[in-house]
């Protein structure tokens, strides 16, 4: 069963967004906008902000942010049918349900949720009810593992044996195949399934709304001709890169501290958790993501990394805080005694013990320091150097300048050097970075291709028009939008997520029905979204020529002369593109009779631009 779309609408257009989020937060108006204190994550300065006008709420702090049914949906943890029909209660709209067709994609992948579904229960009934499931308790036990704790992560025992979760399927006609798939079964040459997961502890692996999407097994009993870990291949439910474990426990509780530990394994989180120290995310055991970094960073940008003080887990820290500052986390590490683990830690001294050392966490660059001291890179200039060099390098990645050039001083004083002398490397560092961190921009609206690259500054252009036009696109004014779809269609764009972009504002446009809080849903991927909302709720970026034209230097806006000039400045640089494309073809053909087509068709183009530039002209002079 499902809304109508019809119906969905009408609800959300008949509720005032302001309305219903002040009833959760305390509102104040600024300018067109509210603010208030974001109940996503801990702030003193309020940074989230609600439009009553566009009827949606962004946080530039945290980024959550979308229309009235996604505030619900985040606020009380509710699903979007639970949001839609809490809103309709609140305004008075009766709900009628229609029967909902599912793709065949769609039902494919609900299929291999519900297999691990099954397979998660089965797991969980072996290490509860079973006798044979005696010894994983009694190993449970042994780790301070309580009962109550096993449950709310789902934790299971998979018994030896060929054929038991096989069977166990069958019996409950699940398709093998797609067991198969999400690597809970094998089969041999000869076609004949058998269980992948035998004699280990399960921990199931959530997706950040608690769906389960993978396993990770572990062998408990002392064997040592087989790994330690045995986890579920990547799957199209499951990708490793992008999941954090424990995630869908701890998310609330991160957003409440705004700040994340960052530890190495399963156990380590959990004992943790089950000490009340709930802020706690786990890389499982690999080196930390760029992926894993940006899911974190929907929830905090605040992190302390937590590894084994075993010398993989200080070289993991290392790794990891290079990865963290890129995506402009404050970083802090801490720690341990050397042979402790944050599980036996935990259970050995327990939460306000723990805490109190969480306060001696260090700065990243304090770490770094006494990570190279403990190495002896100190002891001779050629090795000394070459470790100030990497300090300075981590500075590098900080984009606020300040802290950065805090640090830069920090470094100066500890190792008594010029901070000019410092600064002329940081600079060799920043000018090297600058393409990383133009590509850092671009990300937000990626162009299709992995690593592809603008060539040239026609190119430069062309993405920077395309921005603005998004910009315009989505201010929902539709005589501006017409004007825009009237030359540039969606399929024109250069970017292709911006082409993605605009298609979406140019099917609803056609529709007749284009408002941004509608708009906003129908972006699925998220850095999108975000930037949408970003440039929605932010302060408008225009060019700097514009300044020039105000004699205040305060541009006063007008929006359709303003989306004129751009739609004729992308006219004119596609004009000079295809001239230049047209010139290219005739240097190639020599005598081919196709040449003087070309050259006719570049003299239209020629007039084409003339006219287009004095227009141009003459509204200047208006």
């Amino acid at each position: 069963m499902r809304i109508p779309e019809n119906t969905i609408e009408e609800i959300r257009s008949s509720a005032n967004i302001v309305d219903i989020i002040s009833t959760y937060v305390a509102l104040r108006k600024r300018g067109k906008n509210f603010i208030g204190l974001c109940p996503f994550h801990q702030e003193k300065t309020p940074s989230f902000t609600v439009s009553e006008e566009k009827q949606i709420f962004h946080c530039f702090g945290c980024h959550a942010g979308g229309n009235v049914y996604k505030f619900l949906m985040d606020y009380k943890s509710i699903s979007f049918v639970e949001a839609v029909q809490e809103i309709a209660e609140s305004v008075g709209i009766n709900l009628n349900f229609e029967e909902e067709e599912v793709s065949s994609q769609q039902s494919e992948l609900e299929e291999l949720y519900e297999i691990n579904i099954l397979a998660a229960k089965y797991f969980s009934n072996n290490l509860f009810n079973t006798s044979g499931g005696e010894i994983a308790r009694d190993y449970f036990a042994l780790r301070k593992i309580k009962p109550q704790i096993q449950k709310i992560f789902g934790l299971g025992f998979a018994p030896n044996g060929w054929d038991n979760f096989v069977n166990y399927a069958t019996e409950n006609k699940v398709d093998l195949e797609n067991a198969k798939t999400l690597g809970l079964i094998d089969s041999k040459d000869g076609g004949k399934y058998y269980d992948k997961f035998r004699g280990r502890i399960i921990f199931p692996i959530f997706s950040p709304n608690g769906r389960v999407i993978a396993f990770g097994g572990r062998v408990f009993q002392g064997e040592e001709e087989t790994a330690k870990y045995l986890n579920s291949p990547e799957s199209s439910i499951y990708l490793k890169r992008k999941t954090l474990y424990g995630l869908f426990h701890s998310k609330d509780e991160i957003r409440k501290l705004n700040k994340a530990i960052l530890v190495e394994g399963y156990m380590d989180l959990i004992a943790l958790f089950q000490h009340g120290v709930k802020n706690v995310v786990a890389s499982s055991g690999t080196a930390l993501t760029d992926d894993q970094v940006r899911l974190l960073s929907r929830y905090t940008k605040n992190v302390v990394v937590l590894f084994d003080a075993d010398t993989a887990g200080m070289k993991a820290s290392l790794r990891s805080i290079e990865i963290l500052l890129k995506q402009d986390f404050d970083v802090s590490v801490l720690s341990l005694p050397e042979g402790e683990d944050p599980d036996s830690f935990i259970n050995e001294f327990g939460k306000d013990h723990f805490e109190e050392v969480l306060k001696t966490a260090k700065n990243f660059l304090e770490f770094q320091t006494s990570q190279y001291e403990a190495e002896g890179m100190f002891e001779n200039p050629t090795t000394e150097a070459e470790a100030i060099r990497e300090l300075v390098k981590s500075a590098a990645f900080v984009n606020d300048e300040l802290k950065r050039g805090l640090l830069i001083r920090s470094i100066s004083r500890k190792f008594n050097l010029r901070e000019k002398l410092l600064e002329t490397e940081l600079n060799k560092f920043l000018t090297q970075n600058q393409r990383t961190e133009t590509r850092r921009e671009q990300q937000v609206i990626k162009s299709g291709k992995p690593n592809s690259k603008i060539v040239n500054e026609s190119d430069k252009r062309l993405i920077s028009l395309e921005k603005e036009l998004i910009h315009l696109l989505f201010d929902t004014n539709e005589e501006i939008i017409g004007k825009i779809f009237d030359t540039i269609l969606p399929e024109d764009f250069t970017n292709k997520s911006l082409s993605t972009l605009a298609k979406i504002v140019y099917d609803d446009y056609l529709k007749g029905n284009v408002n941004i809080a509608s708009l906003i849903e129908k972006i699925e991927d998220e850095k999108l979204k975000n930037y949408v909302l970003t440039i929605t709720l932010g302060e408008y970026q225009i060019s700097g020529a514009w300044d020039d034209r105000s004699s205040s230097g305060k541009v006063e806006r007008d929006p359709v002369k303003y989306a004129n000039d751009t739609i004729k400045k992308y006219q004119l640089i596609k004009i000079d593109e295809q001239i230049k494309a047209n010139d290219n073809k005739i240097g190639n053909l020599g005598s081919d009779p196709e040449v003087l087509n070309l050259m006719k068709e570049n003299d239209e183009l020629r007039k084409e631009k003339t006219n287009l530039m004095k227009n141009e002209e003459a509204n200047k002079q208006q």
